[in-house]
């Protein structure tokens, strides 16, 4: 299981344990071991989760609103996906519902 501590998502079972498989910094998530270190993988601006490497940019892959994630390119547009509490790593519950599901999709499974 993963999890996030001080910006950094790794793949131990407790928090700040294990290697690390990418950081989230600013709404943008990187494959770096450290935070705002690495190649960005994507981005997240008002809900909407893009592969871009700056915020804003890049094709759209899905969106949050309200607690539930969908595959639309707009915010509240697509299919219901599920709910951001499916794609939760522990740690990382304090940080927005958009770079919780952006985090999930580019650093532990690709699902959008």
């Amino acid at each position: 299981m993963a999890n996030f501590k001080d910006g950094v998502i790794r793949d131990g079972s407790s928090i700040g344990s294990g290697t690390a498989l990418g950081n989230l910094k600013n709404g943008i998530v990187r494959n770096g071991s450290s935070s705002g270190s690495g190649t960005a993988l994507g981005n997240v601006k008002d809900g909407v989760i893009r592969n871009g490497s700056s915020i804003g940019a890049g094709t759209a892959v899905g969106n949050v609103k309200d607690g539930v994630v969908r595959n639309g390119s707009s915010k509240g547009s697509g299919t219901t996906v599920g709910k951001v509490s499916d794609f939760t790593i522990k740690g990382i519950e304090r940080e927005r519902d958009d770079e919780i599901v952006a985090v999930y999709h580019f650093l532990i499974k690709k699902f959008l």
